[in-house]
Parts: structure tokens; C-alpha cells; sequence
């Protein structure tokens, strides 16, 4: 799918990162200190944030989104719309966007949606977003990302231990004199190589589903722990992610050169540089910040644009590119521009 819609533009995003902070160095016991630092050095990333045991995606958001409307000054009952997006909502039923309308004090008359999308969640929200705006249907859409994957991550499971980390997001979009376009694809094939097996209504929890099971490298995971083939996820971005970016660039009739920055999803940092090679575009414009934080699944994207832009000012925002890629499969671009934008350094509460 592939559109352009007119007059839209993201006016701030803020994000909020839990107080626990997880060297992963401390795994070496574990996992053993040689293999830890391996994994270290190939994916840049040194340590995580982890939510409390009693904290969810949606407190994250919440905090965020607070955050938010204070430093922007907005009237709540302005707001018309609110996206959340994530793998983690509260409950199975109600929706949790629902119940953040009334944690935050919108009007009643907003409408709410939730997205259970991971890594690629972020272009989804925005896209719904802008399709409210565009129809007249709203002004000032509330777009929440966020994920608590390490509650979904068994402690012996380095395959995914050692990359995900938590984090909320809270971006406001509302309408703007700029276009912005949009390239967005699924691949359910693929549905099997990023998944929690166990624990929904097509395989409901029971006590096998809990068991413990080693796989052949001696990762240890329940079928109601995250699994992801790493591999495939691997191979799968790097031919996905430069033809999609590369088709919205088209579409856009820019020029690569003209195209200020990159924000591309944060899984790790050989990845990041692996489809940054793939665009044939300069380190400069492709930012990385996997060090401290990981994979943040659909946070990725507005925790890099927040940790970056709110302290440094010396890039070219007239013209932007993200890019992510997630479970499903599903990948999607956003081209846009950001020049607008109030960026917001991240808090905890």
C-alpha cells in the first residue's frame, strides 16, 4: 500500500523510560562471560530498561503522554483521538486505549483504537492518525507506543535476553501544511518467526504451555515466552527495508541526497548499519542510540527522535524517512517532514 496524504504533521513526541536500568554484562554468569561480550559487540547493545513488575506499557504511555501535553500546553478536551500501540495492553478485553482516555482526562467523544503491533506498530499509529485527520474525522490524534517485551522473555532465553528492553511514547498529530507519505506491506507467512506461541484462544495457556524447554543452542523458553528466529528476522529486514524505503522515496519524487535523516528501527546496531549500506546513504543521517536502550519494539522509532533531537539541533528536518520492520511479518516508510516537530528529552516519572 502505498499513499501521500496532505497537510499532516507530527507536533511533538515525548517518551518516558523505566528507572531499572539492566547491564547486560551482568549476564556473564549466566550465559557465560565470553559469549555475553560476543553478543554485546555484534548488536551495540550494553544495557536495557526494564519496567517494574506492577508497571505496563500503558503506565509508560501514560506518563508520556502527560509529559506531553504539559510541555505543549495543550486543553485535553482538544484532543479528538487516541492510538495505542503495542503487544503488551493491559487486559485481553477492554481495549487499552480506552481505559487511557479516561486515565488522561480526554473528552468522551474521542475515539480510540488499539494497534497490537511490535517493532513495525509505530508507521501504523501514524498512518491511522494521519487517516483521521485527513478525513475531518479529528484534529489532534494521540499516538502511544510502547512495550514491557521483557515481561514476555524468559531469563533463559539469551536469543532475546540480551536485545529488548521497555519503553512509552506519547507523539500528537494534527494537521499541518506538509504531505506525508506512506509504504506499508504484510507478509503473514512469516507470522511463525516472531511469536508467543501459547496464551491466546488459539492455543490457550494450560501447564505444558508453561513448561520450560531448551532448544538446541541451549535457549530456555515456555510456549508463552517470546520466540523469535533471529535469523530470519535478520535476513528478512535487509531485503525488505531499502526496497520499501527506496519505493517511498520514488513516490515522494525526492532526492536521496536532499533527505535529512534516516530514523530507521532500532533492533541493533549491526542491522541498523546493515540497511543503512543497503540505502547507500552517509552514517551522519542514520542515527543510532541501541546502546542504552535495545529493541523497544514500537517505541523504537519515537524514542530515537526524542533521546536525539532533544539535544542536538544540527540536522536537516524539512525531509525525513523512518522505517521499521516487525512481527507479522509487517514493514512499512513514513516520509515526512519533522522541521515542526518539538522533540522532548525522555523522563522518568
Amino acid at each position: 500500500m502505498k499513499t501521500i496524504i496532505q497537510n499532516i504533521k507530527i507536533a511533538a513526541i515525548a517518551s518516558y523510560l523505566p528507572e531499572k536500568n539492566f547491564e547486560l554484562a551482568s549476564l556473564g554468569d549466566l550465559y557465560g562471560e565470553k559469549d555475553v561480550a560476543n553478543i554485546i559487540k555484534a548488536t551495540g547493545i550494553e544495557r536495557v530498561r526494564i519496567a517494574e513488575e506492577n508497571q505496563t506499557s500503558s503506565d509508560m504511555c501514560f506518563d508520556a503522554a502527560n509529559y506531553l501535553i504539559r510541555k505543549e500546553d495543550i486543553d485535553k478536551l482538544e484532543i479528538d483521538g487516541l492510538v495505542f500501540v503495542s503487544q503488551t495492553s493491559d487486559y485481553i478485553l477492554p481495549s487499552t486505549s480506552i481505559v487511557l482516555q479516561e486515565r488522561l482526562g480526554l473528552k468522551k467523544e474521542t475515539v480510540c483504537i488499539d494497534i497490537p503491533y511490535g517493532c513495525s506498530g509505530y508507521i501504523y499509529g501514524i498512518f491511522q492518525a494521519a487517516l483521521w485527520i485527513n478525513s475531518g474525522a479529528c484534529e489532534n490524534v494521540l499516538v502511544l507506543a510502547g512495550d514491557t517485551t521483557s515481561k514476555l522473555i524468559n531469563k533463559h532465553d539469551r536469543s532475546v535476553r540480551m536485545i529488548f528492553g521497555d519503553s512509552g511514547t506519547a507523539t500528537l498529530v494534527t494537521k499541518g501544511n506538509s504531505p506525508m507519505g506512506f509504504n506499508i506491506c504484510s507478509d503473514g507467512s512469516g507470522y511463525h518467526h516472531v511469536i508467543v506461541p501459547a496464551g491466546g484462544f488459539r492455543r490457550p495457556s494450560n501447564d505444558d504451555t508453561k513448561k520450560l524447554v531448551f532448544d538446541a543452542d541451549g535457549n530456555g523458553r515456555s510456549q508463552e515466552n517470546l520466540f523469535m528466529d533471529g535469523a530470519v528476522a535478520f535476513d528478512f529486514a535487509i531485503t525488505k527495508a531499502h526496497v520499501n524505503v527506496n519505493e517511498l522515496i520514488d513516490q515522494m519524487a525526492w532526492e536521496k541526497e536532499g533527505i535529512g535523516l534516516f530514523a530507521l528501527h532500532q533492533a541493533n546496531k549491526f542491522m541498523v548499519n546493515s540497511i543503512r549500506k543497503k540505502l547507500k546513504v552517509e552514517s551522519d543521517k542514520v542515527p543510532v542510540n541501541v546502546t542504552n536502550y535495545g529493541n523497544t519494539g514500537p517505541a523504537s522509532i519515537p524514542l530515537l527522535l526524542s533521546d536525539i533531537y532533544s539535544i542536538y539541533s544540527n540536522y536537516n528536518l524539512e525531509k525525513v524517512i523512518m522505517n521499521a520492520i516487525g512481527v507479522g511479518l509487517s514493514w512499512g516508510s513514513i516520509a515526512c517532514s519533522l522541521k515542526e516537530t518539538h522533540f522532548y528529552e525522555p523522563i522518568n516519572k
